[in-house]
């Protein structure tokens, strides 16, 4: 058995875990730890742990409920690289706005993310988080009335992107398809898990308000936005090599600042879970997954 000590990242959100012991099968006591760790606080870094990717599938599984009976018949991928160092690594430079990956998506949701620092040079590029369950805890309560019954419309659309963006032609701008028409979403989203209420709104892919002119709308997302991203609220990740994270993508948000392909090292091996059925026939998946 594991003896897990966790220590808070921030007031709101984040656990450091230390005594993790990455074998398979996990006892029960550690797994229900953990979950409750996961649950409560959304991000779990775990320093200096070396896990292979078959233990990094079975705890992704295992953090979002699925009791994972029989390991050897988990859907392993060692692929799925953030990197600016591997041929076909994703997202390999640039600056990455904040978001939660595939939030338009209505077929293949991702509820959890984890990332393990398999080549890692220094300085290395930080990971960014913040909770959009505490931005709704402290959002104002003039804001909150706006926008409690309000729905917002998601999709992936480069030239929004580009406006968000404010001109910074480091961020990473991708053209890649979602295969999926706009969604509509709660933007006081209860999350499916842990029935907490999350303000469910992103720069990336947060195309507007729903039924509202543009002219009310526009600046209400923008206030919203201004919140969630408020200097103060984020935790920085700060690299090494061998870290193993992960995080409730539905309860956070991730960005980066800039990666330059001459720049260090930045290999991060990704796993989602769910793992997308869609994604096992074909390549879609691996150009979509960013940190």
């Amino acid at each position: 058995m594991s003896a897990i000590i966790a220590k808070d990242l921030t007031p709101a959100f984040g656990s450091e875990v230390s005594g993790l012991e990455p074998q398979i099968p996990l006892d029960a006591e550690t797994i229900a730890t953990l979950r409750r760790l996961f649950d409560e606080c959304g991000l779990l870094v775990f320093r200096n742990t070396p896990v292979d990717i078959k233990f990094q599938t079975y705890l992704s599984e295992l953090l979002i409920g699925n009791d994972v009976p029989d390991p050897d018949a988990l859907y392993i991928n060692d692929k799925f690289m953030i990197s600016n160092r591997e041929p076909k690594g994703a997202a390999p430079r640039g600056r990455l706005l904040f978001h939660s990956d595939q939030m338009w998506s209505a077929k293949d949701r991702v509820d959890l993310i984890s990332l393990y620092g398999k080549d890692v040079g220094q300085p290395a590029t930080p990971t960014i988080f913040v909770s959009a369950v505490d931005a709704w805890e402290t959002l104002p309560e003039d804001l909150r009335k706006k926008v409690e019954h309000r729905s917002a419309i998601q999709h992936y659309d480069p030239e929004v992107y580009r406006k968000r963006a404010a001109g910074d032609t480091d961020v990473l701008v991708s053209t890649y398809d979602t295969g999926e028409d706009f969604t509509t979403t709660p933007i006081a989203y209860t999350h499916p898990r842990t029935g907490k209420t999350i303000l469910y709104v992103c720069q990336q892919t947060t195309q507007k308000i729903a039924d509202m002119p543009e002219e009310e709308g526009e600046p209400l997302l923008e206030a919203l936005l201004d919140h969630l991203y408020a200097s103060g609220k984020e935790f920085a990740h700060k690299w090494q090599e061998g870290d193993f994270i992960v995080w409730d993508n539905l309860a956070m948000h991730h960005a980066r600042p800039n990666v330059e392909i001459e720049g260090p090292a930045r290999t991060l091996r990704k796993t989602i879970a769910p793992f997308p059925k869609s994604a096992i026939k074909g390549p879609k998946y691996d150009s979509i997954v960013e940190a």
